[in-house]
């Protein structure tokens, strides 16, 4: 009586043994898309609805979106340095007007009304260079949200076509995170944090997590 006890027993620690390792390893093979961190506690941080603040060496780059320009003032002093229209003027019909400074000094400013970006020399505001997909933004303005990564690449948020995506330099996607995205722009958040760069979506209650390299 014992000997089936003990064997039963065995049976048990076998089954439950088993049961564990075969759900860590799915957990360890399941490959989230674009680092897909939606499955975790959705909790949008405070930091997210500033005002993104680009910052290289002694100065800082702001948007002017009544005026329609992008200002570089001295971080000591607040003394403004230069104001750029960019290569022709900045169209701004609605409330986006994002900026982003690359890991590498590159700043980008989305013209979304021309559905593009433009680069521009962040000593002097000089336009530099323009941007945009090989198959062009939709909608009248986009991208609504957008970050300049490492090698060249981009990630946005695109109002109308609700999509989310990663652009190699060519303009080809890369990597399409999201074509779900909810129907307003107002729920669309991106930030930096350290060495990568943050997605959230409010409306749907989803975030993404994009690494630089």
């Amino acid at each position: 009586m014992k000997f089936f006890r003990r064997e039963f027993l065995f049976f048990i620690l076998g089954v439950t043994s088993l049961g564990l390792f075969g759900y860590v390893m799915r957990r360890s093979m399941k490959k989230p898309l674009a680092n897909d961190a939606s499955d975790d506690v959705f909790v949008l941080p405070e930091s997210a609805t500033h005002a993104p603040v680009c910052r290289l060496d002694a100065l800082e780059f702001r948007v002017d979106r009544l005026r329609k320009t992008v200002c570089a003032y001295h971080v000591e002093t607040e003394e403004l340095v230069w104001e750029s229209q960019g290569e022709e003027r900045f169209i701004v019909p609605g409330a986006a007007f994002p900026i982003d400074l690359s890991s590498t000094g590159e700043l980008w400013v989305a013209n979304i009304g021309r559905k593009r970006l433009e680069q521009l020399d962040p000593k002097t505001g000089g336009y530099i260079a323009s941007w945009q997909p090989r198959q062009p933004f939709g909608g009248c303005c986009n991208p609504v949200r957008f970050a300049a990564l490492s090698g060249g690449r981009f990630v946005t948020m695109e109002k109308g076509s609700r999509r989310a995506c990663v652009y190699l330099p060519s303009g080809e996607p890369e990597t399409v995170i999201s074509d779900a995205l909810s129907d307003s722009e107002y729920n669309y958040y991106m930030f930096r944090d350290g060495e990568t760069v943050c997605l959230y979506d409010t409306g749907i209650k989803q975030h993404w997590v994009i690494l630089e390299a």
